[in-house]
């Protein structure tokens, strides 16, 4: 048995050291509460667009256009060619055959209305009205919408390509015997110009009010954008895309400098190209207003009990998607973990990969399991961003299209996902 002096002397030890091993848990605590508050008050850039939408400009074209095979064409007189002899064409067909999204300055969308003239089933020449609008832009509302009336283009002045020039032409040219071409000579090309400025300056007027008089609204476009906190929207275009720059309020790093669309995806689909750190700002917003899970147990579980409180960062280069799991009391602990998300989407159903996953830092004392906060909570954060991104819809002359998403990916610093339009319904809203 130990003796009254070896006794005592270790009750004096014990009670010499618990004021320390009280101290040492008491700083852990300290600590881990202030890394929790630190990360709650993060800041984002003053001005930075987080997310793009790009829209290819074909498929809005495609959606504004087909209504407009059900419109009858319009018969007008052969325009006058004074050629030495009849080419008994009779008259021809006027339809209003398109409209078209073109490029436009910033703020702005083009739109170009293209009247075909036609004669025995054959397409001689295009006239175009080209307009150009100013969308209403309302962040409040998360929504873009334009607008485009049959009246807004009585003062528009139309156009004749060259190419549609040339093509009139060459019609007329095949049409003409060997020796009234050999008369006419090189005179046809003036000619048939003529002919046509002649009719695009008398008659065209009468054919465009007609044919647009059938018509209430021709352009009527809306777009509810994904329901992120936006502060305002900038409208620009591309080539090939209609593109909405959208500077958000979330305490959240930019996109990085480029164009709209990231490489690899199908250009005729939509994309929603966002920051990496955008995405973790929506899952901590989800977090906080109870959409996906906020606490969890040790073991990566979520429980609306559980000890740890999470959070959700991206921070640029090697291993960027931080998760964070926070104990404030007990015994305190912070445990940041990293990784490299590699995700897929097939029809909407994502899968995510993190191969190279560890636990970057600890603040007092955990053991987690990496794989299973990483398959819970990392998950979940591409999942609503997926969602987010698919709640994108577009009102195109009455019919409702919704936005599924078909791709993701994580490319560089910016999480994409690419989302394909389809009908909801056939029916016009009253």
């Amino acid at each position: 048995m130990p003796s009254r002096r070896a006794l005592a002397l270790a009750l004096l030890t014990l009670a010499l050291a618990t004021p320390v091993l009280g101290g040492c848990a008491a700083a852990a605590c300290t600590k881990v509460r202030d890394d929790h508050r630190a990360f709650t008050r993060r800041r984002g850039p003053a001005d930075a667009a987080q997310v793009v939408v790009a829209v290819p400009l074909a498929t809005l074209g495609q959606a504004l256009s087909f209504p407009l095979a059900r419109l009858p064409p319009m018969r007008v007189p052969m325009p006058d060619l004074e050629l030495p002899i009849d080419l008994g064409l009779g008259d021809l067909e006027v339809t209003l055959r398109s409209v078209q999204v073109v490029p436009a300055p910033e703020g702005q969308l083009g739109l170009r209305v293209r009247f075909v003239l036609r004669s025995r089933g054959r397409d001689l020449t295009a006239i175009d009205l080209d307009a150009t609008v100013a969308p209403q832009l309302a962040p409040a509302d998360g929504s873009v919408r334009l607008t485009l009336r049959p009246q807004d283009l009585v003062r528009v002045r139309p156009s004749l390509p060259p190419a549609e020039r040339q093509k009139f032409a060459a019609f007329i040219a095949e049409l003409l015997p060997p020796a009234a071409r050999a008369l006419v000579g090189g005179k046809l090309d003036r000619l048939a110009d003529q002919a046509l400025g002649n009719f695009v300056e008398r008659s065209f007027p009468r054919v465009r009010d007609s044919l647009l008089g059938n018509l209430k609204t021709l352009v009527d476009l809306e777009i509810d954008l994904p329901p992120v906190p936006l502060a305002r929207i900038a409208l620009r275009s591309s080539a090939a895309d209609l593109e909405l720059w959208l500077y958000t309020t979330l305490p959240a790093a930019g996109l990085a400098a480029g164009p709209a669309r990231a490489p690899g995806g199908d250009p005729r689909q939509i994309q929603i190209r966002m920051s990496g750190a955008a995405a973790a700002e929506l899952a901590n917003q989800a977090m906080a207003r109870g959409q996906i899970p906020a606490r969890y147990g040790l073991d990566g579980e979520p429980s609306p009990t559980g000890e740890f409180t999470a959070g959700v960062a991206w921070q640029p280069g090697p291993q960027p998607l931080r998760l964070h799991a926070w104990k404030e009391s007990g015994t305190c602990a912070h445990v940041l973990f990293a990784g490299t998300p590699n995700i897929t989407a097939t029809r909407g159903e994502l899968s995510l990969a993190v191969p190279d996953a560890k636990v970057e830092r600890v603040t007092g004392s955990a053991k987690a399991r990496i794989a299973a906060w990483y398959s819970g909570l990392g998950k979940q954060t591409f999942a609503f961003t997926q969602a987010v991104a698919g709640a994108t819809s577009f009102d195109l002359l009455g019919v409702d299209y919704d936005a599924t998403p078909v791709r993701a990916a994580v490319v560089a610093d910016a999480v994409v996902i690419d989302l394909q339009l389809a009908p909801r319904t056939a029916a016009r809203r009253p």
